[in-house]
């Protein structure tokens, strides 16, 4: 509020301007100090009246603008804020697919977060401060958008090596698929190979019979009376299996679920991963052609009468059945 006062001396008269609660006398404001004789005229009261009204209305058009600045300078710092704000969402929505670039974003954020806590606590701010802010908030704009630019980049960038992977996987995953098949098919063939490389059987048949003095067999169907079981067998042809030496193992097993075990020191064969015991054995000669052989076991006990069957084996594995029934 802008008071006028005159104080009227011996030499003139002295303007005192009120400035708020402060009076000044010829300051920094204005001090007009109008000597005037006492003798002055009226004209020349009406003047110096003239100017005291001029010179208020001077003072307080400065004044005006005074807060009129210092209030665009506090609307030029909220401004300020504001825009630090604004930048600040837009940074911490910005998610990359990356971990050294979100660092970096962080890092980014704090540094506006001091910038707004910087300009809030300004007290009395000035042009000058002010522009120097500015500048500060231009610069952070800039990075924000060259951020904003990268982390769509990358984003976009790991967009594209996210579908080549799964493309990858895919056809990776059709590829294994594949193998796998292929692998299955190719131990189905191998088994079928091997099966067929191995002898097969075209006839069996299991026969006791009763061996005389002289060495002569006669078949029989009584226990009693026999004392030698045998396995006759004919190995079919098989054009693909190697010619070799091959072992073709006979074994018995009794009615009362018992095996005859060979009286060789030799008496057990593998068959798959198991070890079990066998009755007798033959050694043929295999060229790929049908050849006939017999497998003889003689007894040392009188068989009991039942069913007994008579298993035949090569190449690890059963190659036929056959059974006998004694009385």
């Amino acid at each position: 509020m802008l008071v006028p006062q005159c104080r009227q001396g011996t030499l003139g008269i002295v303007l005192v301007v009120r400035v708020g609660s402060r009076f000044e006398e010829s300051g920094t404001f204005a001090q007009i100090q109008i000597i005037m004789s006492n003798d002055s005229s009226s004209k020349r009261q009406k003047t110096v009246i003239g100017l005291l009204v001029a010179l208020v209305l001077v003072l307080g058009f400065f004044a005006l603008n005074r807060n009129s600045a210092v209030e665009n300078l506090e609307e030029e710092k909220a401004i300020l804020v504001s825009e630090l704000e604004e930048y600040k969402r837009d940074l911490i929505g910005q998610v990359a697919a990356n971990d050294s670039m979100n660092s970096y974003i962080i890092a980014e954020t704090a540094r506006l977060n001091a910038a707004i806590e910087e300009i809030t606590n300004l007290k009395n701010v000035t042009q000058s401060e002010l522009a120097k802010y500015r500048n500060q908030v231009n610069t952070l704009r800039k990075e924000v958008a060259r951020l904003t630019s990268q982390v769509d980049s990358v984003n976009k960038a790991y967009a594209v090596l996210g579908e080549a992977k799964a493309q990858v996987d895919a056809q990776l995953t059709d590829e294994q698929s594949k193998n796998a098949e292929l692998n299955a098919q190719n131990t189905n063939l191998n088994g079928k190979v091997a099966t067929a490389l191995k002898l097969q059987l075209s006839a069996l048949e299991a026969t006791a019979v009763k061996v005389n003095s002289k060495g002569v067999e006669k078949p029989t169907t009584s226990a009693g009376r026999a004392n030698r079981i045998k396995a006759c067998f004919t190995v079919a042809q098989n054009a693909i299996a190697e010619p070799s030496k091959r072992t073709v193992y006979m074994r018995i097993n009794t009615p009362d679920g018992r095996v005859l075990p060979s009286q060789s020191d030799e008496r057990s064969m593998k068959v798959g991963s198991e070890t079990i015991y066998f009755s007798a054995k033959s050694e043929i000669m295999y060229e790929g052609k049908q050849v006939q052989s017999c497998a003889a076991f003689d007894l040392n006990s009188t068989l009991k009468p039942g069913t007994y069957t008579v298993e035949v084996f090569s190449d690890n594995m059963k190659i036929g059945t056959s059974t006998l029934v004694l009385n």
